[in-house]
Parts: C-alpha cells; sequence; structure tokens
C-alpha cells in the first residue's frame, strides 16, 4: 500500500484549478474583431474613410502690397472684413467665399480719409461673379463714405452713407430711393464736398458720368474732424476702384473736384498701420455653456477697447452679413 499525502495547500490549488476550469464551461469564448470580418470589409472601411469629403485648403492670400507706404491710397485690408478678397494692387477686390455663400456681403475701406476740400473717387462694377444654376441670388454693390471704427455693411449704422445698386440710399440702417440702379461695367462716381456749406459736408453721386446729385449732408459738427473714407461693400460682384492712380478716370471729375490719390499728403488722414509682428496682436477665445453672455461680454469688451481692432469671430456677426436689407 502506498499512503499518499496531500498538504491543505495542495488539496487548495486544485480545487482552485478545478473551479475555475468548471467557471469557463459552457462561456462562449470572445473572438477578436479582426476574426469576424474579412479582408474585404477592411478594405472597404479603408476606402471609405480616405473618400470622405474634406475641407478645401484655403486660398493662397495676395501678400500686402504699399499698404505701409503713407504716399499710397489703397484698400485697407486691416480693416476690412475678412471674407474680402483683395485684388494684389489693392484697387479692387471681390467676396472670398462667392460660391458657397453668394448672398454674403463683404466690405472694405480705403486706408485714406478727408476732412476737407473737394475729393472723389470712382467704383466700377467689373463683373457678376458666376453663380451655381438656377441660384435665386441677385449680385448686388453699395458705395460711398464712412468713418474709422464704422462697421463693414456700408449705411447700416451712424457715420455711414451708401448708394445702393438698387437704386437706394441708405445712412444708419435707413433706406431711401435716389437716383436710379446700377450693375455690373457701371461707373459709380462718389464725390464729398467739405467747402459746399459751411456747417455741412455735401455727399454726391454719379452714375457713368451723369450726376446723380447730393444724397446726403453730413453736419461736420457732428463728425468732430473725423475723417471719410471711401467704401466699398459687395455681395456676388467683383469692383474696381480708380482713387487718382489711373493715368485716365473712367469719367472727368466735375469742375473744383481732386480725386484723393492726388491730393497733399498733409490733406489726407491715414487709418493705422496694422501690427507688424505676431507678439503685436490680442486673441481672446471664450467657451462657456449656451446663455452665459460670452457674446454679449466680447462686444461690449471690443466696443470699449475699439482702438485695439478686435475682429469678432462669432455666428452672430456672420448671420448679419447675410441680411439683405432695404
Amino acid at each position: 500500500f502506498f499512503n499518499v499525502f496531500f498538504s491543505a495547500g495542495d488539496e487548495e490549488d486544485k480545487s482552485k484549478a478545478a473551479g475555475s476550469e468548471g467557471e469557463r464551461r459552457g462561456v462562449k469564448r470572445q473572438r477578436d474583431e479582426k476574426d469576424e470580418h474579412g479582408r474585404a470589409y477592411y478594405e472597404f472601411r479603408e476606402e471609405a474613410y480616405n473618400s470622405r469629403s474634406k475641407s478645401p485648403p484655403p486660398p493662397e492670400e495676395e501678400p500686402r502690397e504699399g499698404e505701409d507706404d503713407e504716399s499710397v491710397v489703397i484698400l485697407d485690408t486691416y480693416t476690412s472684413d475678412l471674407h474680402f478678397r483683395a485684388s494684389k494692387d489693392r484697387y479692387g477686390g471681390q467676396p472670398l467665399f462667392f460660391e458657397k455663400f453668394p448672398s454674403l456681403w463683404s466690405g472694405a475701406r480705403s486706408t485714406h480719409g478727408v476732412t476737407k476740400g473737394k475729393v472723389c473717387f470712382e467704383a466700377k462694377v467689373t463683373q457678376y461673379l458666376p453663380l451655381k444654376e438656377g441660384s435665386p441670388e441677385v449680385p448686388l454693390f453699395r458705395v460711398g463714405w464712412s468713418v474709422d471704427f464704422s462697421c463693414s455693411q456700408l449705411g447700416e449704422d451712424e457715420f455711414s452713407y451708401g448708394y445702393d445698386g438698387r437704386g437706394l440710399k441708405v445712412e444708419n440702417g435707413q433706406f431711401e430711393e435716389f437716383g436710379e440702379p446700377f450693375g455690373e461695367n457701371d461707373v459709380v462716381g462718389c464725390f464729398a464736398d467739405f467747402e459746399a456749406e459751411e456747417e455741412a459736408v455735401e455727399l454726391s453721386f454719379a452714375k457713368n458720368g451723369a450726376a446723380l446729385g447730393p444724397a446726403f449732408r453730413v453736419g461736420k459738427a457732428a463728425l468732430a474732424g473725423r475723417a471719410l473714407l471711401p467704401h466699398v461693400l459687395c455681395r456676388g460682384c467683383a469692383v474696381e476702384l480708380n482713387f487718382g492712380q489711373k493715368d485716365e478716370p473712367f469719367f472727368p471729375a466735375p469742375d473744383g473736384f481732386v480725386f484723393i490719390h492726388a491730393l497733399p499728403a498733409e490733406d489726407r488722414v491715414r487709418t493705422p498701420l496694422p501690427p507688424k509682428t505676431t507678439e503685436e496682436c490680442e486673441v481672446f477665445f471664450l467657451v462657456g455653456l449656451p446663455g452665459f453672455f460670452k457674446t454679449q461680454w466680447a462686444q461690449t469688451h471690443t466696443f470699449f477697447y475699439r482702438d485695439k481692432r478686435y475682429f469678432f469671430l462669432g455666428t452672430e456677426a456672420v448671420l448679419h452679413q447675410f441680411f439683405l436689407s432695404g
């Protein structure tokens, strides 16, 4: 006879082994995901991932030229809408995203303004940009004068005066019939006369050389010495400006009027130059729940620190530029 002895520890180990083996019985083994799908599945998934639509690369921005030259009057890309694409010479431009957003307004002002004399400039609608077939949108153009710090929507706030292509004039958001409609290939002359009246500035317009008469009278006391700057606002069209840099104007200026580019440098008012380095810039990024006054805080901050010229990036600001007022 052989006596076999097991220690208590050995018996416990055996019972555990038997128990664990029993627990595994009747339990389906978890299969790896790779075992459940064949090669065709993974080829399809990879193809679907690679074929997903991606955001198009941003268009190459034209290099800035002449914006730090005090002697040149051009469009100011520092204060323009971010979605306004100025031409390389800064004497024209068009909306940047006209194909996807044909109803989006985009505007820009000039680098220089005036506070005296009889000054003019010209704006030509060179092209209606192509729209998708069946699109109900109608290209429009608005041109005129505004002061620095006014919004880019010409004529829709204080000290902003525009002539709209629908045959309307607009000031502080109020539209009235004026002149006649204009469109593609038409040239609009814009005139600011600081000498017509002692207490007011007279703003008038012309279409293709034909005078349309005075549109606005702006009190000099209300302007308080602020300069009036040429201002354009585009919707689905491209424009070309003549500040006096052309050898010959589109149409002769009325007697006594001088193109703004031809004025002596001391008679022009230059808007502030843009920052030269990113170290001079300042960015605020607000994150929070809806209804926690983020937009209100940002608008208040940009208003009280207007000299820093913040660009307010938000849904509300962009949606406002889709509206067709008047």
